[in-house]
Parts: C-alpha cells; sequence; structure tokens
C-alpha cells in the first residue's frame, strides 16, 4: 500500500523531474520491503509451529497504518506539492518503519545484532531522501514541523 501510495505521488508530479525521481524511488524502497516481509512470511510458514518467531501485538497499529495509507493514496490523486509532502512525511513519522523494521530483526532474514542497526540500515536513506528534497521545497509551518519531528527521529 506504502508504495502503491508513492506511485500515485510520482504520477501526480511526472511534469517534475525532481518529484517523480522522489516519489518513485521511494515507491521501489516500499516494494524492496514488501518483498521482504513476503520473504520473511514464506519463511516463517515453513517452519513447524514451535520454531516460529514471535512477533505479535501489531494488529492495532498495522489497523492504523492501513487507515492511514487508505486515506494517504485517496488524497495523493489531487493534493498540490505541500500536500504531497505532508502525506508522505505523517506515512514516515507513522508506526509503519517500526513495524516493518521490528518484523525484519525478528526474522530470519535479520542482518544486524540490534534493532537500532536494523532500523538504520531499512529506513535512514529514505527518510533521508524525503527530508533533504522536503526541507527545499515547502515552506507550510504543520510541513515544516513535521519535517523537523522525522528528523529528530533520524539522530
Amino acid at each position: 500500500m506504502a508504495a502503491d501510495f508513492y506511485k500515485t505521488l510520482a504520477g501526480r508530479f511526472a511534469g517534475d523531474a525532481e518529484l517523480a525521481a522522489l516519489w518513485s524511488s521511494l515507491a521501489a524502497d516500499e516494494r524492496q520491503h514488501a518483498r521482504k516481509l513476503s520473504t520473511w512470511r514464506d519463511l516463517v510458514a515453513a517452519e513447524p509451529a514451535e520454531h516460529r518467531p514471535q512477533a505479535s501485538g501489531f494488529v492495532d497499529d498495522v489497523a492504523q497504518v492501513e487507515a492511514l495509507l487508505r486515506s494517504s493514496r485517496a488524497a495523493a490523486a489531487t493534493a498540490d506539492e505541500e500536500e504531497a509532502f505532508a502525506l508522505a512525511l505523517a506515512l514516515e513519522g507513522s508506526e509503519l518503519d517500526a513495524i516493518y523494521t521490528t518484523l525484519l530483526q525478528s526474522s530470519p532474514l535479520s542482518r544486524f545484532p540490534d534493532l537500532h542497526e536494523t532500523v538504520r540500515q531499512e529506513s535512514a536513506g529514505h527518510h533521508r531522501t524525503l527530508l533533504e528534497v522536503a526541507e527545499r521545497r515547502c515552506q507550510g509551518e504543520k510541513t515544516r514541523l513535521r519535517i523537523a519531528l522525522l528528523a529528530a527521529h533520524e539522530e
């Protein structure tokens, strides 16, 4: 759903090379995240039930992220540039990455010894790219606040 959201923005801003590239890049990142989670799910399904990793407690958070994604994708079709960044920053500031990295860390695909390193490797570049463009292009007070909040979270 996150990849579809960014793909919608890429289409919406196809006439602006920088924005089309940004949104397309973020869509590609989200597709890669989805592939990793799909592989993780397949690996878990192949394990005997008593050996499956425990990664529970996400039902409410996933439902909230899905609702955010549905509303964001609908809004993306008509969003102006400032609104597009506000939507993307809200999504990136949501529990989406926390859920993804926690699940990835608990999987056989985990490449790093701790969750902090998984978060850094999996989302830092993604966020940095969004923040760099947003800082240059956004002027709205609420959007600038979202930029600051996500940037502070990355430190």
